[in-house]
């Protein structure tokens, strides 16, 4: 009795000492995530290389080196266009939430409690200025013309503070670019620096061509861990993730590729500014689930805001009807047809690790959500239970 106290005392402690140590290593355990995961997409390019009598060790570098290539030279083509319009971006988006903030200011709903609006809280002060006459404006001007000539006799003093303009530079814009601050923060995470960042990247890059070079080395070096009983499941296992992986991530980039140009296609059909780099930024979120298309549509509708409030309207629709296309087309031909995700969990699992980990998590969710259901349903539902699930990519 004693004994199996002591023992369930020291696996709980050992549970404790296991997560603690994968809280502390989380940013190596995602890049080590991301790493496998472009390992197991350049695996299969380059066993048809070797199958064309090409050394895995050459095969490996000579992809990763071409899609590299592929991605520069896409980036150098529309790199002139997209830098132009990014600077239209941050001009014309400030002046957005301005517009957008006099309206709300002009809009009776700000009326609480029977107070009246703020429009005519600024109007009745004129009302009364105009009321006076002309012998108020008299006065006015000589006490401005007296003060002109204290002020010449005195010197430069003290300016007062604007306070107008100090109103109006303390508004929404002020809010929105400290909250984007905040956020800029936390979806950066490992990425604030530019060090951290090609670190990272080269980090991801090296992981990925050595397991590509070699992936039967970690393969077995996994199969030591495991009694030879279970050795040939664990191996099935293996190999169900491997393509359910590689699956996701060309599904994945199919569906970036096609929402990133319709939406610029009907943003330059709707004469909004920056339409190649808003278009652009909606096919990079596509990589995060549900919270992506939603974190492009914002300064899209923004911009359009700046022009006229019916192309703001335009834009929304439009974003809509993206959305829709996203859930009722693309998502269920692509990403369906190689993976089985309920949205729910997907959705669960984007928020969960995007509050704990920041952008990182949001990125690696819906892959790893993947590997943790192919692993459920194999080796509890199907081994355990005993029922007949099907597993798209099990052989």
């Amino acid at each position: 009795m004693l004994r199996g106290a002591l023992k369930l005392i020291a696996l709980a402690f050992a549970v404790w000492i296991g997560l603690q140590f994968l809280w502390v290593t989380q940013a190596v355990m995602i890049t080590a995530f991301l790493g496998v995961l472009l390992g197991v997409s350049l695996a299969r390019p380059v066993d048809w290389l070797e199958r064309m009598k090409i050394p895995r060790g050459l095969g490996a570098p000579v992809v990763l080196l071409v899609g590299i290539g592929i991605l520069v030279g896409i980036g150098m083509a529309v790199a002139p266009q997209v830098a132009e319009q990014s600077k239209e971006l941050t001009t014309a988006l400030p002046k957005a939430i301005d517009q957008f903030e006099q309206w709300l200011n002009k809009a009776p709903v700000k009326v609480l409690g029977g107070g009246e609006p703020q429009q005519q809280q600024q109007q009745q002060p004129q009302q009364q200025a105009q009321a006076h006459g002309g012998q108020q404006q008299q006065q006015g001007a000589q006490e401005q013309q007296s003060g002109q000539e204290q002020q010449s006799g005195q010197g430069q003093g003290k300016p007062q503070p604007p306070q107008e303009q100090k109103q109006q530079g303390g508004g929404l814009r002020e809010k929105l670019s400290g909250q984007f601050q905040s956020f800029s923060s936390i979806l950066l995470g490992l990425l604030s620096s530019t060090f951290g960042a090609l670190a990272g990247i080269l980090i991801v890059l090296f992981l990925g061509m050595y397991i590509a070079i070699d992936p039967r080395t970690y393969r077995k070096g996994l199969m030591h861990l495991i009694p030879h009983a279970n050795r040939e499941r664990a191996n099935e296992l293996l190999t169900t993730l491997a393509t359910v992986l590689r699956s996701w991530l060309v599904a994945r980039l199919i569906a970036m590729v096609a929402i990133g140009i319709i939406t610029t296609v009907a943003l330059v059909a709707l004469d909004v500014k920056a339409a190649i780099a808003l278009g652009l930024l909606a096919g990079l979120l596509e990589l995060i689930p549900f919270f992506g298309p939603i974190m492009s549509a914002l300064p899209a509708i923004g911009i359009a805001l700046a022009d006229s409030p019916q192309k703001g309207l335009y834009v929304l629709i439009l974003y809509i009807l993206l959305q829709q296309i996203e859930g009722n087309l693309i998502t269920p031909l692509i990403l369906e047809r190689r993976l089985d995700i309920p949205p729910v969990l997907t959705i669960l699992a984007v928020s969960a690790l995007g509050v704990v980990f920041g952008v990182l998590g949001m990125l690696i969710a819906e892959p790893l959500l993947a590997v943790c259901l192919v692993t459920a349903k194999m080796l509890y539902v199907q081994d355990v239970v005993g029922d007949d699930v099907k597993i798209r990519g099990q052989d």
